[in-house]
């Protein structure tokens, strides 16, 4: 949307709890294509500024929900109405795939078509239970559900005969809704899709396999357009990497949380094989887990073999090896072994962060958590 790490643009937090994007510190796409002669439009929701005009959009487009079989529809019949002017800029956010309800929350919807739980893939960072293939199976079918819409969309842009005049981009703001996933700095939580389009333009079927970031996007799209950017901007032109033929565009990719339904700050770097989270306070996985989470079938609280599942020792720093341990369960911040590793990983991190006025670099928090209390309950229900 900007370029720009969350310190820097500003949205710290969720819109819904009182946070925006600093939309005169770091100019949003929509103001940026605007001011271009493009036409902006919204549909469906977005997670930015608690008033989507103020981030550029000239129009904003609400169906019956922001439901897949309602968005696209609405969009279809825009496409080929008077309202829609060209060029122009589309963003459409689904609802899909978040979840629904509470007590327990779920994926599940009358419209979706699970798929079969003893075949999901459950990845390394969760337990293979029964309470977790059944969410991953109505998760997986709420994904086909939108892909089969997300190809109903892309047939209406073709059947408008703009296809190869359009730029797709296919992504999404943070990993699954799954605990060690979802707003955590983990692999689940911060590698997501993203898929990039434009025939004739860009190379089919690429798969870049290098380290890439959010913040790469908007220089890289611009670039694209023969748009200048409107300013400074952190990220960094994704052409490098998928016109140019090169293997890696970056070293280290960072990414940071500040508050979600809490305060608990941190910072991560994530190199080709290792990642390493510091952060503000020390805590464990169990501490300040979004409500979605806490309140689905898989609660650490009532599910033994969750709670047993993960280390529980609370920390302020925790090294991974990914080649090894993809799940990211053993914390190797405290071996020797890896203290050259730590280190430069370390280095570089506070080198961004100086770079970049973060001032996470600058933030002590004094009150710690009761390290071993979990570890000490853990103990307890799992003997």
């Amino acid at each position: 949307m900007t370029g720009c790490y969350p310190h820097t643009h500003g949205l710290m937090g969720l819109v819904h709890r009182g946070w925006a994007l600093d939309v005169e510190r770091c100019k949003p796409l929509p103001a940026i294509l605007s001011k271009w002669g493009y036409s902006t439009n919204l549909f469906g929701f977005q997670h930015e500024h608690w008033d989507p005009y103020k981030l550029g959009y000239q129009n904003v487009y609400k169906a019956k929900s922001s439901h897949c079989e309602d968005l696209v529809p609405e969009f279809e019949k825009w496409l080929t109405s008077d309202r829609c002017s060209k060029p122009f800029f589309a963003s459409i956010g689904f609802t899909e795939v978040h979840r629904m309800g509470l007590m327990p929350s779920n994926f599940r919807n009358k419209s979706y078509s699970p798929a079969d739980p003893s075949k999901v893939e459950v990845r390394p960072y969760m337990p293979d239970i029964s309470e977790i293939r059944n969410d991953l199976a109505d998760f997986y079918g709420a994904v086909e559900y939108m892909d089969s819409w997300t190809g109903i969309l892309l047939q209406a842009v073709e059947d408008s005969g703009i296809r190869n005049d359009t730029v797709v981009i296919f992504t999404t703001d943070h990993g699954a809704s799954f605990i060690h996933s979802k707003a955590t700095l983990y692999e689940g939580g911060t590698k997501v899709a993203c898929i990039i389009s434009w025939p004739g333009k860009l190379p089919m079927d690429k798969t870049v396999q290098g380290l890439t970031s959010h913040t790469d996007i908007l220089p890289f799209l611009l670039n694209l357009l023969g748009i200048p950017l409107p300013g400074p901007v952190e990220g960094r032109d994704l052409s490098e990497i998928i016109s140019d033929n090169s293997e890696t565009l970056r070293k280290y990719v960072i990414s940071e949380e500040n508050y979600n339904n809490h305060f608990a700050p941190a910072r991560a770097i994530r190199s080709a094989r290792y990642r390493f989270i510091k952060y503000g306070i020390n805590l464990c996985i169990f501490d300040f887990l979004i409500p979605e989470i806490e309140l689905s079938s898989f609660d650490f609280r009532s599910n033994r073999d969750v709670f047993g599942f993960y280390p529980a020792k609370r920390v302020n720093e925790k090294l991974f090896d990914l080649y090894n341990d993809p799940g990211e369960r053993n914390n190797l911040a405290d071996d020797p072994k890896y203290c050259d590793v730590k280190q430069e990983l370390e280095s570089a991190l506070v080198s961004h962060m100086r770079a970049s006025g973060d001032p996470f670099l600058d933030l002590t928090i004094t009150i710690r958590m009761q390290e071993k209390a979990y570890e000490d309950i853990q103990k307890l229900k799992t003997s």
